[in-house]
């Protein structure tokens, strides 16, 4: 049996263990996943116990910029992003892959959100980063709205063609005017939007947290009838990304990623 897992801190409310066993089962693979608690620092020691047991690894923070050193090899997009959330192994080592920037676009596409020239980022970690590499093709400018300074070059090198511009945190309120906002903030981060200057909706809200269920920035978008993509939305698209880096026949999940979202979504919901 080929087995795979989640890493990170916290892991308990993980939802990736029932998204990615329905779509083993859908697929018919001999399969198994599991969630481990690895903290920050850990990965090392975990890499070099554990991984002859894995076919692959998802990877949540705080382990997605952290495992960049530690791998054989990284994808080009990778490391344009400087995060990592899936590791695959095979007989020449260990690899590092992205699959939340295809996530953001695969979830954008299958909602037939169009990606205006002007898109406002919540959040300075490695979601954002992958946000803005996903939209990068399409926007002209990302406005970023970040809580630490020390991020900005990281997130300006996520776009190859957009311009990017990083804003502080108490001029959030400014982009609840975009067309497309993408949250990528931490538990709560939003809760002040939420109250303050959610009063008109102009456009789609991505909120890419599942976990609390809904967010309260999403919550008000609702009450208010905005459109939205939620947090389940990205978390079965990038596994469904993981499903195809770790398969050994790619072509077998291409050729059915609708009836795998359609299975694995109603899996996380029934979970919430």
């Amino acid at each position: 049996m080929m087995r795979a897992a989640v890493l990170g801190s916290p892991i308990a409310h993980s939802l990736s263990p029932v998204i990615h066993q329905r779509a083993y089962d859908l697929l018919g693979w001999d399969w198994s996943y599991s969630k481990c608690e690895v903290a920050s620092r850990h990965l090392t020691t975990f890499l070099s116990e554990r991984s002859g047991e894995f076919r692959g690894l998802s990877l949540t923070m705080p382990l997605k910029e952290e495992a960049l050193a530690l791998l054989d090899s990284v994808t080009e997009l990778g490391k344009r992003v400087y995060a990592v959330n899936t590791i695959v192994f095979d007989d020449l080592g260990s690899h590092g892959f992205n699959t939340d920037v295809q996530g953001f676009r695969d979830a954008l596409k299958y909602r037939n959100v169009a990606i205006p020239e002007e898109v406002a980022v919540l959040g300075g970690g490695a979601t954002a980063r992958s946000a803005i590499a996903a939209v990068d093709d399409f926007a002209k400018r990302i406005f970023v709205y970040s809580r630490s300074e020390h991020r900005t070059r990281a997130l300006v090198n996520s776009a190859e063609h957009a311009i990017v511009t990083v804003r502080p945190w108490e001029e959030v309120g400014a982009a609840m005017e975009n067309k497309l906002i993408i949250s990528t903030t931490p538990k709560g981060a939003t809760d002040g939007i939420a109250i303050n200057d959610v009063n008109r909706v102009h456009g789609t809200l991505f909120e890419s947290l599942y976990h609390p269920w809904p967010t309260r920035l999403l919550h008000k978008w609702q009450e208010k009838s905005g459109n939205y993509l939620d947090g389940l939305d990205l978390l079965v698209w990038q596994a469904i990304g993981q499903l195809e880096v770790m398969s050994f026949n790619p072509s077998e999940i291409v050729d059915r990623r609708g009836d795998l979202f359609v299975a694995m979504r109603e899996a996380a919901l029934a979970h919430i």
